[in-house]
């Protein structure tokens, strides 16, 4: 009783004080506290000293400063910060007109929440800050469907993912007019290279992926890759927690999904997480053909005929599991694990790189057996100095099969029996794709709005192998590359207001290939080792609380990845050890607007605008003559294009949004190679490559739906592709174009509450049945259906 009127009398009279005494203005400001940005909107309240009594609160602005006015003067009072993603902060302050100064430094929270109630900057939110000009997706809204990264990545404005086909087929990135290989990948900023396709973009469920972040054009050191086009860096969920997950989905085209996650995290810091999933799908779905080679006693002769056929040999499976085990949170890590990748990936080979050539026997496996390496470390030296290191090497084995001793059709017919085995070309190849990737990041913050990054990203790739097939070895010639990128960054950040990047990049490349160095037919053994140099800037501007400018550039360089250099195994891409470095100036621009941003409501608007010169610019090409492809560097391309974006929000119930992108690009080769003749192709559209594409979605969820603490959520997606030509347009010929599309794709999902976090999802992909096409004319499922079951468990 006693404490409690002694609690009652200080409140009393702080109240009294409160109210006699002049106003006093408390201010401050409130950092991250080891890379000293700013934080906007962290919530500041303060309250009594002796019963906690609320007296005033707010939030910071932009620049992480706040300024709350007391009525009168309290003897002591509490002041509190709070923020999404980090640890609660207090101080105890006795005002003072000569100190009423505060500083807040805020540390990233160590675990998930239950319950959220400060409105703040999300991750997210803060890399949008950035100055690189960056769109991304959180994936929490799309764990329940039966997605893969590439599906996900495909709803971003500016990027378009092109697709051979099914559940397995290849999946390249398209962003702002450039594909495949001159888009980087990463997870949490380590680079793909090493994987094989067992663990590729169009197998990983949704559910690995807590956001996905995508850099268009410049991107930071911290990547460090050789990115001539941009960057897509797959954020991973690296909560403490105790989790247990689970989902299964069955499909059309007998496609089963499954999917197991585990983590736990121990009060003493030991972590141990496990990721394991598995596709598989007969894919055979139905595919417009016009004509069909006719196998006769006498001869073979071509049909031509309008038929709809289903895919006959076109099976895939893979499984794969991610195996984690370490300590976090200890005094000389904040995380150190160790992991292990392992998967296998069995393929049928429908046909090549184009529908013209089909096969019936054809497959190819592989495996993967990768172990990793983590470690990050916030140091407090030096007003903080952050160092990480990432790296994995992949040891898994390959083989591709061509023996059948026939030919088919796309009716599934086989042909007389040949007197050579082989629908392409006989092979019994195994092989080892050795692949190495290695990432070094180190941040400094010596004074406040001043940073210094340094990154080194290293790949290997080796490739040993034999043919049963050849009497004598036909690939003892060397295949093996190395590339080394270094970055260092200089960051000035003014109060929150401004901020500008420069930065210097060093490309180191070494080569070991059989070829000829003069582009001749005199093949040899061959070693080079290369160096370049690349740099360039990134700035962006705040324009009051909701508009956000961006402006970067680079002179940057991408060397020819392995793939291109030496083919893949199964012949259906030849390389070329021969293709030389893609350079190129890269300009941005960018503006971000929330002209709503207030209770509910939250409108955004992004636009961009990209300007690429690019020289020896390596494109992917196919052989008519037997389906196969092969890259080469095709000369000068101009780029010009732009994207735009807009969203709206209310609260957490709907959601309606959209994208455009328009990419003009052409070949700025003037005249034919060794001659002063014009080539047709000056000025002309880079074929295959879309042009014109946008998407649009609108979600709703619904609360309570008949049970307390149920949800339903319904999401529609929209897709749109207009048409381009997979040639050179000087051609005029229709049937070397893919014509315009639009799919329309329904997601529903129901969660029955909180407590048992069991969820059903159904969906309709392709709705009205619509004929998809990509690449090279390379038809996609039609309409499809899944349900899946998933269930999730928090601790």
């Amino acid at each position: 009783m006693g404490k409690i009127k002694t609690a009652s009398i200080s409140t009393i009279l702080c109240l009294i004080c409160c109210v006699n005494a002049n106003a006093q203005i408390i201010r401050g400001k409130v950092v991250d506290g080891t890379t000293r940005e700013p934080l906007n909107r962290a919530a500041v309240e303060i309250r009594s000293f002796g019963d906690d009594a609320y007296i005033a609160g707010g939030s910071t602005d932009a620049k992480g400063e706040f300024e709350l006015r007391l009525k009168g003067t309290c003897p002591k009072i509490r002041v509190s910060v709070t923020f999404l993603g980090y640890k609660p902060v207090q101080k105890v302050y006795v005002p003072d007109e000569s100190r009423d100064y505060l500083d807040f430094e805020m540390q990233e929270e160590s675990h998930t929440m239950d319950e959220v109630v400060v409105k703040g900057l999300s991750p997210a939110e803060r890399v949008q800050r950035l100055a690189y000009n960056v769109s991304l997706v959180e994936t929490a809204k799309l764990k329940n469907t039966t997605m893969d990264l590439s599906n996900i990545i495909d709803k971003i404005s500016g990027v378009k993912i092109r697709s051979t086909g099914g559940v397995g087929s290849e999946a390249n990135v398209t962003l702002n007019g450039f594909s495949g290989r001159h888009v980087k990948i990463f997870i949490d900023g380590v680079p793909m290279d090493g994987m094989s396709s067992a663990f590729g973009l169009n197998n990983i469920p949704a559910g690995l992926a807590k956001r996905v972040e995508v850099y268009k054009g410049v991107v930071p050191i911290e990547l460090g890759g050789d990115a001539l086009g941009g960057a897509i860096n797959i954020i991973t969920d690296n909560s403490r927690r105790t989790r247990v997950s689970a989902s299964y989905s069955f499909g059309s085209f007998n496609t089963h999904k499954t999917n197991v996650y585990a983590e736990h995290t121990s009060k003493k810091g030991f972590y141990v997480s496990l990721n394991a999933y598995q596709n598989y799908s007969d894919n055979d779905y139905k595919v417009n053909i016009d004509h069909y080679t006719k196998f006769g006693e006498t001869g073979n002769s071509v049909v031509y005929e309008d038929l709809v056929v289903r895919r006959f040999h076109a099976k895939y499976h893979n499984e794969a599991a991610i195996l984690k085990v370490g300590v976090v949170d200890k005094p000389w890590a904040d995380r150190l694990l160790f992991g292990f990748t392992g998967g296998y990936e069995y393929k049928q080979t429908q046909n090549a790189s184009n529908m013209n050539w089909v096969y019936g026997a054809r497959y190819t496996t592989a495996n993967t057996l990768m172990p990793q390496l983590t470690y990050e470390k916030k140091f407090k030296v030096l007003k903080g100095l952050h160092v990480s290191l990432n790296g994995n090497y992949n040891f898994g084995q390959s083989y591709a099969a061509d023996t059948a001793r026939c030919n088919y059709n796309w009716l599934g017919e086989k042909s007389k029996p040949k007197s050579a085995p082989g629908e392409l070309a006989y092979t019994k190849y195994r092989y080892r794709d050795n692949n190495g990737a290695a990432n070094f990041r180190m941040a400094l913050f010596p004074a406040d709005g001043h940073s210094v990054s340094l990154s080194t990203t290293f790949t290997s790739f080796s490739r040993s192998g034999k043919d049963e097939t050849q009497p004598t070895p036909e690939y003892e010639h060397p295949q093996q590359s190395m590339k080394a990128v270094t970055g260092l960054s200089y960051k000035y950040d003014y109060k929150g207001k401004w901020n500008t990047s420069v930065f210097v990049k060093n490309y180191l490349n070494h080569l070991e290939a059989y070829l000829d160095p003069d582009g001749g037919s005199d093949y040899r053994d061959f070693s080079n080792t290369s160096s370049y140099w690349g740099g360039g800037l990134a700035s962006t501007y705040f324009w009051g609380q909701h508009v956000q400018l961006r402006l970067s550039y680079e002179y940057a360089l991408r060397l020819p990845t392995s793939r291109e250099l030496f083919g893949t195994g199964d012949d259906i891409e030849r390389g070329n050890s021969s293709l030389k470095p893609e350079t190129s100036n890269n300009i941005n621009v960018g503006v971000t607007a929330s002209p709503i941003d207030a209770g509910n409501h939250r409108l955004t608007i992004d636009a961009a605008f990209q300007y690429r010169e690019i020289d020896d610019y390596i494109r992917r090409t196919t052989n008519n003559d037997n389906g196969r492809a092969s890259s080469k560097n095709d000369g000068g391309v101009r780029n010009l294009g732009g994207d735009f974006g807009i969203r709206y929000a209310f609260a957490d119930l709907f959601f309606i949004g959209g994208n455009f992108s328009y990419i003009d690009m052409r070949s700025m080769t003037r005249y034919v190679t060794g001659t002063q003749r014009e080539s047709k192709n000056y000025k002309e559209r880079i074929p295959a490559i879309p042009y014109m594409y946008g998407n649009a979605e609108a979600g709703i969820t619904l609360r309570d739906v008949f049970l307390k603490g149920a949800s339903l959520d319904i999401h529609y997606m929209m897709n749109y592709i207009r048409q381009f030509s997979y040639e050179w347009n000087t051609y005029n010929n229709p049937e070397l174009d893919v014509p315009t599309q639009f799919s329309h794709d329904l997601f529903v999902s129901y969660n029955f509450g909180r407590k048992s976090e069991f969820t059903v999802s159904a969906e309709c992909t392709n709705i009205f049945n619509a004929r998809l096409y990509d690449n090279f004319k390379m038809q996609k499922p039609g309409r499809a259906f899944a349900v899946k079951f998933g269930y999730n468990f928090i601790k």
